[in-house]
């Protein structure tokens, strides 16, 4: 099967599309990312959302100085990688990105990142990664499409992301939690 046929073609980033994230919900863009002990790792490129259920999936985290755990090398270039919004909080009041430790812990096992190149078989390495069953340059072979349920996981339960005010129920045409 050849890759472009493994594509998602329901994941997208905001940047470039006809989709805004919705009034009341912050634009993460630019915010800064700090690990469990309060270190600076890197920044919010840009975020990954789902065409079909108008939420955000993933952010685009470019980290900086991380060491290749896969190599044991320090990057001393940014590495682009998929991180489940899921697994982040938010601290408004700073404009900041939090990752919880056991995310910290395994990011420098998470696959590169690259522009429109997203496939099942990233996405369900990028959760065996962060769930600790898979660490380095192993290659997952799945289906070319993963379960309906896939974002039921916790990884995509936005709660520490979604800030919907009372009484808000639906959104907008155009826009994106």
């Amino acid at each position: 099967m050849a890759y472009e046929e493994n594509k998602s073609d329901r994941l997208e980033e905001l940047s470039g599309s006809d989709f805004e994230i919705a009034d009341h919900q912050p634009n993460i863009t630019g915010w800064e990312i700090f690990d469990a002990e309060g270190d600076y790792i890197g920044d919010v490129d840009d975020l990954i959302f789902d065409k079909d259920s108008l939420k955000v999936r993933y952010i685009i985290a470019s980290l900086e100085n991380l060491e290749d755990l896969t190599t044991g090398a320090e990057n001393k270039n940014n590495k682009q990688v998929l991180i489940p919004i899921g697994l982040v909080t938010l601290h408004e009041s700073e404009d900041e990105v939090l990752l919880k430790e056991a995310v910290a812990a395994n990011i420098g096992f998470l696959p590169l990142y690259e522009k429109g190149n997203i496939t099942p078989a990233t996405e369900v390495q990028i959760r065996e990664v962060l769930t600790g069953n898979l660490a380095g340059n192993i290659t997952v072979v799945v289906e070319s499409r993963h379960p309906d349920d896939f974002y039921a996981h916790t990884h995509f339960d936005d709660k520490g992301y979604t800030r919907n005010p009372a009484g808000r129920d639906g959104l907008d045409k155009g826009e994106i939690i």
